[in-house]
């Protein structure tokens, strides 16, 4: 080594350095939202499917449940032995009452919302053996339900 020379880098190679350095920066964060924005639509999307599970869920097993299914202007009502349940449909939102309890609120886009008893469309006040409509999800599609009811001689006959 010379006398009065000092080892060090060059003004070129930290130059090449810094850039790789900032290269490696940028497609880290690239990388970074990238994969942000693919969980945040994947956490969206599975909220999405618990709703609408919950919903088939509580629906199921109230219909199953219930004495009687009627009709009404804006929705179903569910007699049950020692509760009542019902059923709103509104734009956006089913709601879910439990008379005396708490309200259960689905926030989902039904669509083609049919009441029936026995094949022919159930009018307010009837008696309803299936219920059928669709969800419409926002990028996922649309998702059918049908609930239905069989009643014996001595619930229809009450």
């Amino acid at each position: 080594m010379e006398k009065g020379k000092i080892e060090a880098y060059t003004l070129m190679e930290i130059a090449v350095a810094m850039l790789l350095a900032a290269l490696c920066i940028s497609i880290c964060y690239t990388a970074y939202g990238l994969i942000g924005n693919y969980f945040s639509a994947f956490e969206k999307k599975n909220n999405s499917a618990q709703l609408v599970l919950g919903l088939q869920r509580a629906m199921g097993r109230d219909i199953d449940q219930g004495r009687v299914l009627l009709r009404t202007g804006d929705g179903l009502e569910i007699h049950r032995d020692s509760s009542l349940v019902r059923y709103r449909f509104g734009s956006g939102l089913i709601s879910r009452e439990v008379e005396g309890l708490r309200t259960d609120s689905f926030v989902l886009m039904p669509e083609e919302i049919d009441f029936r008893f026995e094949g022919r469309e159930a009018v307010e006040g009837d008696t309803v053996d299936r219920v059928g409509f669709v969800i419409t999800l926002e990028k996922s599609g649309k998702v059918p339900m049908v609930f239905k009811k069989f009643y014996s001689a001595q619930d229809l006959f009450r």
